[in-house]
């Protein structure tokens, strides 16, 4: 994903036999597009493959993974309150899928307590942005310490599970394809570029190897195709002594992004922070703003007529909309013009400065709103352009 990374014991050439403590240490190759992309070669006490269980998965969460699209049958800008869903428990019991499509998924999670079992999504590669809270990601190749401001990376097929150390409120985006760093951030080597608006330092991969043993059976939770599993072991069964290769979780700070800024306001792409098939996800940070003499530093007005635009507004005052909260998010669907408000427009002439932070997750696919989302939707969004001074 980022640059190649080791981490614990590795044999001297992969493939050949090779011995940790006098015990003869087992290769797992973990790979994408079969054996034609990135992987990674963890070294293992023994193959993660004694189940003793699997069936089929079900709890009370009825808002993930079984996501129901609903009819988008009133075409409208969409505002969701996610400080008012009311779900919380672990990760899985907590998660709610707002948005969604064929190729990707948009949702929250309010976890307050650690999970117990490892989950693993088979379908799509996973993004949570830490918008509160503290806790450590526990996975199979070690563990990453995270805190509000980070995004957190899993790849697909890679077990974990969250440990909390206070309560968290997340934004989590699935993308089923091709998730990860620009193309044009990176020369033809896989570095990154000096201008790309991070570096390598910044990707926090796992720092330590998981020390989990347990003499009990044990349970991982497993999604594919829309559905969960239940797949159980005699002992926890990723006995991981070391891993090297290209394919890793990691964790970055939102506040170690390098903004963009020009004379005159440009488009949000020049905000991008990754990328996926029919995905970008952009974020925006405390900056500087447009420094022309006559720049308008609010956006636009505008029609993306080939993409729908979600943000989550995680905190500050955001230069573009009025009444929102922290934690909103506003999906504006192609078809129909979009942009701020139209009071901020002219509000934010002469500001030289934003503290505001979002996440902004273009689709090159429309998305559909979910139960859940419905459940949180404030209505009166669509019509909040139409002001009296405005009319």
């Amino acid at each position: 994903m980022i640059d190649y990374r080791k981490l614990g014991f590795v044999s001297e050439k992969q493939h050949t036999i090779c011995h940790y403590e006098n015990q003869m240490i087992v290769e797992h190759v973990v790979t994408r597009e079969g054996f034609n992309d990135l992987y990674s070669i963890l070294y293992q006490k023994r193959a993660p493959t004694h189940e003793v269980k699997a069936e089929a998965y079900s709890h009370k969460n009825n808002f993930f993974p079984k996501a129901v699209q609903q009819e988008n049958k009133n075409l409208q800008r969409k505002h969701f309150q996610s400080n008012l869903c009311t779900q919380n428990g672990n990760m899985l019991e907590s998660r709610a899928t707002l948005l969604t499509n064929s190729s990707c998924s948009i949702g929250i999670t309010k976890q307050n307590k650690s999970d117990e079992a490892f989950f693993t999504n088979g379908d799509a590669d996973e993004l949570y942005f830490v918008s509160e809270g503290k806790g450590i990601l526990q996975t199979i190749m070690g563990e990453i310490d995270y805190v509000e401001g980070d995004y957190l990376f899993i790849p697909k097929g890679i077990s974990y599970r969250f440990i909390t150390q206070s309560a968290n409120h997340m934004l989590v985006v699935e993308g089923k394809q091709r998730f990860g760093i620009p193309k044009e951030f990176k020369n033809p080597q896989g570095q990154l570029r000096l201008d790309a608006p991070y570096n390598h330092r910044d990707f926090r991969g796992p720092s330590r190897l998981l020390n989990l043993n347990s003499n009990e059976n044990f349970p991982i939770i497993v999604k594919k195709n829309g559905e969960l599993s239940i797949h159980e072991y005699t002992d926890f069964p990723y006995q991981v002594v070391g891993w090297d290769g290209w394919y890793w979780p990691f964790a970055f700070s939102v506040y170690s992004y390098q903004p963009k800024t020009s004379s005159v306001h440009l488009p949000p792409t020049i905000h991008t922070v990754f990328t996926a098939n029919q995905l970008c996800i952009m974020n925006f940070v405390p900056r500087m703003l447009d420094y022309h003499p006559k720049a308008v530093p609010c956006p636009w007005p505008h029609s993306s007529v080939d993409c729908d635009e979600v943000i989550f507004y995680a905190r500050g005052n955001f230069t573009s909309r009025k009444n929102i909260l922290q934690h909103s998010i506003s999906y504006h669907p192609n078809g129909i013009p979009h942009g701020p408000h139209p009071e901020k427009y002219e509000e934010s002439i002469g500001a030289t400065r934003t503290e505001e932070l979002g996440i902004m997750v273009d689709t090159f696919e429309p998305l559909y709103a979910t139960q859940a989302a419905l459940l949180i939707e404030d209505k009166t969004y669509h019509m909040t352009w139409n002001t009296k001074d405005f009319l």
